[in-house]
């Protein structure tokens, strides 16, 4: 396998893909590559002989964006098993986990395994819990605490979202019961 410049018109979207990226992350994204193409040829998208992203979706739109004509890419011919295992291991670390495309389009029990987490851990303070309660804020990082739960994926992301309907912030709850401890 080897890295080669593709047409950026050539690439399709693999609409299969479960990772979405919010919008600062995004930004973040795009202004790395602006500042630093050469980073591209470092971490190249990844194609199936379809031309269908496999590894970096976000990529090709940021490339897309800032307007380059050309990508580097690399091609790569696996079975359907390890093409799948592939999308999932490529996108660990960034973006966030599309919960509807991942209870519909995948194995959960191997997409823990593949990230690393046989059980959920869930960020006990979120973006709507920062209130004037979070004054240890510094230099724009979030403080959070991380829970594990002894929960698969699909179990928490349910109660999660239960808990959002019910208007019950996780993290609120949390604060609230630490503010009763002192």
């Amino acid at each position: 396998m080897r890295v080669k410049e593709y047409e950026i018109s050539e690439f399709k979207l693999d609409v299969a893909n479960p990772r979405i990226i919010d919008t600062y992350k995004y930004q973040t994204l795009l202004t790395s590559i602006r500042d630093f193409p050469e980073m591209m040829n470092v971490r190249p998208l990844v194609v199936d002989t379809e031309m269908n992203i496999l590894c970096g979706n976000m990529r090709y739109r940021a490339c897309r964006e800032l307007g380059w004509e050309q990508v580097p890419a690399i091609m790569v011919d696996l079975p359907e098993d390890k093409r799948r295992e592939l999308i999932i291991k490529d996108n660990i670390s960034y973006g966030e986990w599309d919960d509807d495309a991942i209870e519909q389009d995948w194995d959960t029990d191997l997409f823990n395994k593949w990230i690393g987490k046989e059980t959920f851990d869930y960020s006990a303070l979120d973006y709507a819990d920062l209130s004037g309660d979070m004054d240890a804020m510094s230099s724009g990082v979030k403080k959070a605490i991380q829970i594990e739960f002894g929960l698969r994926y699909i179990e928490a992301k349910e109660l999660e979202k239960e808990a959002r309907i019910r208007g019950i912030y996780i993290g609120g709850v949390f604060l609230e019961a630490l503010k009763k401890i002192k």
